[in-house]
């Protein structure tokens, strides 16, 4: 088990380590793009493609950021009932509340498959990309936070057996 435990721990943040640097680029081309579109709207003709552009860069980097903010824990959480609880039961909550956030994953994944299967012959107006590129964001972040929910799934059981509680 902690050779498992091991390995989804790297995988994990192998994982992290390359949405983070996606995020950063995708942010970065984001403010280029932009500013690049303000620039030459006021000083040359207005570029076709910027705001698009821009557009699914955001989606993008939307949902790359949300693996992040998974990975750290940093999305809302209302935890005031479950503190009221034994250290051992929160545990519990905690493998609970990692195992349907699994199945919200996988659904989410599936159901972003599918999209893309309807929008395989798709094209965007203004830079000509096939919609399927865009969609793609949508399975492969899912799936990078499947990874960092089976890695926390993994930590919690080893917690709980040794008896250290919840993290």
């Amino acid at each position: 088990m902690a050779k498992l435990e091991t390995l989804l721990n790297a995988v994990s943040e192998y994982t992290d380590r390359a949405a983070l640097g996606l995020v950063v680029f995708i942010m970065c081309a984001m403010v280029v793009v932009t500013t690049l579109q303000v620039i030459c709207r006021v000083f040359f003709a207005a570029l076709t493609w910027s705001e698009e552009l821009s557009r699914y860069l955001l989606v993008w980097g939307t949902f790359f950021a949300a693996t992040l903010a998974y990975k750290r824990g940093n999305h809302i959480a209302i935890t005031f009932v479950i503190d009221a609880f034994p250290k051992r039961i929160r545990a519990l909550f905690v493998t609970l509340s990692y195992l349907l956030s699994l199945v919200f994953f996988a659904a989410a994944a599936n159901y972003g498959i599918e999209m893309i299967s309807l929008q395989v012959f798709q094209i965007s107006p203004a830079m000509g990309i096939p919609m399927k590129y865009i969609y793609y964001s949508i399975p492969i972040s899912m799936v990078i936070m499947m990874i960092h929910a089976l890695a926390g799934i993994a930590g919690q059981v080893r917690r709980v057996a040794t008896g250290e509680g919840e993290a």
